[in-house]
């Protein structure tokens, strides 16, 4: 209860790290994103390699509907929602 909500593993961690950088950065920013933390030595052309629905959808839902809800607690709650809504 004291440490919240927490992303395990790397690639979600990952996922997160490009949702940060696109609400920071933006979208012209994010397709041209060259990471140089992740395929060491060489690096990775996010927005190019990556499919960015999840991450669009994250900003849209902090900057529209919860605005004072933390990224890493939407990036947690996602695949709940998200199976919740496919339920129906």
């Amino acid at each position: 209860q004291e440490y919240g909500l927490v992303i395990h593993e790397f690639d979600p961690y990952f996922n997160f790290r490009a949702t940060e950088y696109l609400y920071e950065h933006g979208a012209s920013k994010f397709f041209e994103w060259f990471d140089y933390m992740v395929w060491y030595p060489l690096g990775r052309p996010v927005g190019t390699t990556i499919y960015p629905g999840m991450q669009f959808v994250a900003v849209w839902i902090k900057q529209f509907l919860l605005g004072s809800m933390s990224l890493n607690d939407i990036c947690c709650y996602m695949p709940a929602w998200f199976g919740c809504v496919a339920t129906f």
